[in-house]
């Protein structure tokens, strides 16, 4: 009876250790592919619904940026024009590894108009990103209001193909946007992610590699207090389970 109830304990944990994410008061859905197996795990209504991808679409503008030779890597020092924004940590000078870090706009503003609208329309067309609109306008189309869309899944296809490296770039561009959004890292394991906050929504999207085993993830939430730091904290806590 003892090894019983152990038995229907351990899986009664195991349950609760591969349950849902808690999305909380917020409207949620997340998207998890295990790149190894295929398996495509959805939660929450919404996998298939278009929104403006906010700040996760610097992960393309960085890898467009950097093919396009609008700068010359990742390190390349771009000078603050000296408006004051809403982030203290926005108003200074920054690397494509520093704005990324902190989401600075205006960076990647700059980045946008350096790349200008032909090029920047080919170059998301070819990623296949969401819808590819980038019509309204080259310094917003991706942020609240904008014309570029995307859903869960397309953020969870887009990932895929660039932790396969199978983008239509060069090697070392794809390894450079994994190296910039790393969050996480050590010998056997390592997470990256992008936060994205506009238009009352946030996305946390990004990869989990751990020893042999890869998985991409995309998590979106609406509802009041939505944001980026908010769509973390809830696939982090799931995630890292």
């Amino acid at each position: 009876m003892f090894h019983l109830l152990q038995a229907f304990l351990l899986i009664f944990a195991f349950s609760l250790f591969a349950g849902e994410p808690d999305f909380g008061k917020f409207d949620g859905s997340g998207v998890v592919l295990d790149l190894n197996t295929s398996k495509r795990t959805v939660f929450g209504p919404h996998a298939n619904k278009r929104l403006n991808p906010c700040s996760t679409f610097k992960i393309l503008n960085s890898m467009i940026a950097l093919d396009s030779g609008v700068v010359k890597d990742e390190n390349e020092v771009i000078k603050w024009d000296g408006v004051k924004r809403e982030y203290e940590v926005w108003n200074r000078d920054h690397t494509m590894h520093s704005a990324i870090a902190v989401s600075a706009v205006w960076f990647y503003q700059e980045l946008a108009s350096r790349i200008g609208e032909q090029r920047m329309r080919e170059y998301v067309s070819r990623a296949q990103y969401g819808n590819a609109d980038t019509s309204n306008t080259l310094t917003d189309f991706w942020l609240g209001n904008g014309s570029l869309k995307i859903s869960l899944n397309e953020q969870v296809n887009f990932l895929a193909r660039l932790m396969r490296n199978n983008l239509e770039m060069p090697q070392h561009v794809m390894k450079t946007a994994k190296d910039i959004i790393t969050l996480e890292k050590s010998d056997t394991y390592r997470l990256g992610g992008k936060t994205g906050s506009c238009g009352g929504a946030g996305w946390f999207v990004g990869f989990v590699q751990n020893r042999d085993k890869t998985t991409v993830f995309a998590f979106n939430i609406k509802g009041e207090g939505a944001n980026g730091a908010e769509a973390k904290k809830i696939a982090l806590e799931y995630l890292k389970r």
